[in-house]
């Protein structure tokens, strides 16, 4: 890349901002080139083939970094191998598509800069007014216009262009303008970007590349760094896996197990594909904040959102990408799990442990969905990992490297989910019933970590804080919203609840240990390792089962004692011969895993007909037929917007109403927010209207004191499987009153 090529990057730029800055109405004149007036819509956003192009434009950009992706991954497995290309290569390709394609497009323009999208503007059916493209100061809210995410993805390919031999160059680099410009003149037909939206990513993706082109090819390196940094990488790799696999280790094994692990999680993400199971709310509201990443939210902290944004801008927006992470989560949980087991009790029972990890009932089911016990769940097996190493290694040049490991595990696992704070209360057990665990206390290495961990968390704090505590005033709601009390049944369904979560046969021996310990060994004669495992694990068991005694508990809340309590418990097993137990619980599994994908993928057929609800799926499906029933009707209303007053069903329309690229809000039912949709996608009297109101309740009354016309479209009916249903009505709002007091009850 010479400076040829940087004067046209800088000369197109220039002219293009001063051209459509002067005047910015050439942005709307060739965005209606693609507008149909009579069907008031983008012609192509419905078209099936249009569509498929759009997705098949990302994947041709990723499989160009496919070769440096698998260069780093093979290095990793086989840290003696070279690289399958070169060093700076592989580096130069990650790096300029991460900054690309992820954090300049999508974490930093399209969160920060307000430019709605052509489609949301009043010139072409939408509700907010159009911004030139040098002004960030538009309405939109989030995932906004400026600039095209997609378009610098394709352009990217730039990158790849400068890597090829100097006589095809100028012909890539040809090639890659012409992706770029094909990708974003695809997006403007859909009505999701201006032209100046495509130019500049173009641009942008193009000096970005540039830069880094120099840093890394073009300014003084020697010619021998590539070899130089191969061997860095070798050696740093060899020292990882020799912190790794401090007892014996029969290779052959670990590599069968882990192709094992490779093969079920490409299945499980097959499955994934396969399913007709619509995104749970839940699923849907994480989707939503995805598409404006922030440092927290509601009533979570931000990690899932960050992972949905990621996935999304590699395989798209479907049901199967949003949850692809899920079971590569696991992929890592299970084989931080075998790591863990292999420190502690030798390479058995690591590999029975991480097997029963990996089909225990709970990791079945989380694999399906998207949760944030998902990435908690691995990041607390690797701060498990790492505490474990750390006991093991005194001094200071020997633990620094965990040390690390264990701070950002800590942190992370908080911006998963606070639950990640039972770590510290397992620490002090641990350190009670476990001398080389207080000897820690004396240790920089300890409060390096806690340090690392607090610097990643504090971003969120700040945020807490500055958004009025609201995420913790939210879990404080959760737990007591019903009031305290004395429930004694609900602590026993909770602990009741853990047999099936954690596999009945696991967590029967690991309870059989706690109350007869004469069942399975004499406690004195427990392992130290035994007693750290069983320091992690109480702790959430305990605080939750007071948490259900005094108010109330859900299953997953104590999800973090799956890790230790799986690992000690198949320990035991093995040191009492019991192997027949863990091939129970092993098929068991199995079972659990094949019902699940054939379930799956016929849902709406799967019911129980004895049972009161016969229908096994019926709270995760009639969604999708709601957004497009919705959808639908938006389209024939000629509404400006869409509300609802249930967090549900706001969550709902937000995924499955996306392509209307209509406005969602949510009519709060309290004075005060209940969930992150009423802070930041709030109805209020200044909406565009008319409104798509879409309710639960059938009485048009109920919203005369906010609005003066209230039009009645009938009810919408969705299928929740072979004998269910969700009713819901819907009506036109026109005519704000002024009037901002919640809904009241449902009543005629």
């Amino acid at each position: 890349m010479n400076r040829t090529g940087l004067w046209i990057a800088l000369g197109v730029g220039i002219a293009a901002g001063l051209v459509f800055g002067l005047y910015p109405e050439l942005d709307l004149r060739l965005a209606a080139l693609f507008y149909d007036v009579g069907a008031k819509n983008f012609g192509l956003r419905a078209d099936r083939l249009a569509n498929f192009a759009r997705q098949a434009a990302m994947w041709i950009s990723w499989a160009f970094a496919l070769p440096a992706i698998a260069a780093l991954a093979l290095k990793i497995i086989f840290p003696r191998k070279p690289l399958i290309i070169s060093a700076r290569s592989m580096i130069f390709i990650l790096l300029t598509i991460f900054l690309s394609a992820g954090l300049l497009s999508n974490l930093i323009f399209k969160s920060h800069w307000g430019r709605p999208r052509p489609v949301a503007t009043v010139e072409f059916g939408g509700s907010l007014p159009f911004m030139p493209w040098w002004d960030p100061r538009g309405a939109c809210p989030r995932n906004c216009s400026f600039f095209s995410g997609e378009a610098a993805t394709a352009f990217w390919t730039y990158a790849p262009a400068a890597l090829a031999p100097p006589q095809y160059r100028a012909l890539a680099y040809a090639g890659a303008t012409i992706f770029g410009l094909a990708t974003g003149g695809l997006r403007m037909t859909f009505g999701g970007h201006y032209a100046t939206d495509v130019i500049f990513a173009g641009v942008v993706v193009f000096l970005v590349i540039w830069l880094v082109h120099g840093f890394i090819f073009r300014w003084p390196i020697p010619p021998h760094e590539d070899d130089r940094i191969d061997r860095s990488m070798t050696a740093a790799l060899l020292a990882a896996r020799r912190e790794l696999t401090p007892r014996w280790q029969p290779p052959r094994a670990f590599w069968w197990l882990l192709l094992g692990f490779a093969t079920l999680t490409v299945a499980r993400i097959v499955g994934l594909r396969f399913s007709v199971v619509d995104l749970f709310y839940d699923e849907s509201q994480y989707w939503a904040w995805a598409q404006a990443p922030a440092l927290g939210y509601f009533s979570k902290p931000p990690l899932l959102a960050w992972t949905i944004a990621a996935a999304q801008n590699v395989c798209g927006t479907a049901e199967a990408c949003i949850r692809a992470p899920a079971p590569l989560f696991w992929f890592g949980t299970a084989i931080t799990t075998y790591f863990l087991a292999l420190t502690l009790y030798g390479a058995r029972s690591a590999w029975w442990a991480s097997l029963c990890l990996m089909l225990a009932p709970a990791t079945i089911f989380s694999t399906r969905i998207i949760s944030t016990d998902v990435p908690l769940l691995f990041f607390w097996a690797l701060a498990l990992l790492a505490f474990v190493r750390l006991r093991e290694r005194p001094g200071w040049k020997s633990s620094w490297t965990w040390s690390v490991v264990l701070g950002v595990a800590l942190g992370l696992g908080m911006l998963a989910k606070y639950a990640m704070a039972y770590f510290l209360f397992g620490f002090i057990v641990a350190a009670i019933i476990d001398p080389p665990t207080r000897a820690l206390l004396r240790r920089p290495a300890l409060w390096l970590a806690l340090a690392i961990g607090a610097a990643i968390l504090a971003p969120n704090l700040i945020w807490v804080a500055s958004n009025d505590f609201v995420t913790f005033r939210h879990t404080e709601d959760n737990i007591t919203g019903g009031g305290l009390g004395f429930h004694p049944l609900g602590a026993l369904e909770f602990l009741a609840s853990q047999f099936g979560i954690f596999g009945p046969i696991v967590m029967a021996s690991f309870v059989l240990l706690l109350i007869r310990p004469r069942v399975m060994t004499r406690f004195a004669g427990l392992q130290p390792a035994d007693r750290v495992m069983i320091a992690f694990a109480l702790p959430p068991l305990a605080i939750v089962m007071l948490v259900g005694l005094l108010a109330k508990a859900n299953a997953n809340w104590a999800a973090p004692s799956m890790v230790p309590i799986t690992v000690v418990a198949v320990a035991l097993l093995i040191r009492r011969g019991a192997l027949h137990w863990i091939y129970a619980t092993l098929a068991l599994g199995m079972i659990v895993q094949a019902a699940l994908w054939i379930g799956d993928a016929r849902a709406y057929r799967v019911s129980v007909p004895w049972l009161s609800k016969p229908d096994a799926y019926q709270r995760t499906l009639g969604w999708k037929s709601l957004g497009t029933q919705v959808s639908a009707l938006a389209q024939a209303q000629g509404v400006r917007g869409i509300a609802a007053e249930q967090r549900d069903v706001v969550a709902s329309l937000i995924y499955y109403a996306r392509d209307t690229e209509l406005p969602v809000w949510s009519s709060s039912q309290a004075r005060a927010p209940a969930h992150q949709f009423d802070l930041d996608r709030p109805l209020t009297s200044s909406a565009p209207e008319p409104v798509l109101f879409v309710s639960s309740c059938r009485f048009p009354g109920r919203y005369a004191p906010r609005y003066a016309h209230v039009q009645p479209l009938g009810p919408l009916v969705t299928p929740t499987g072979a004998h269910s249903e969700r009713h819901f009505f819907a009506f036109k709002l026109a005519g704000a009153t002024g009037v901002t007091a919640p809904l009241g009850p449902c009543a005629p």
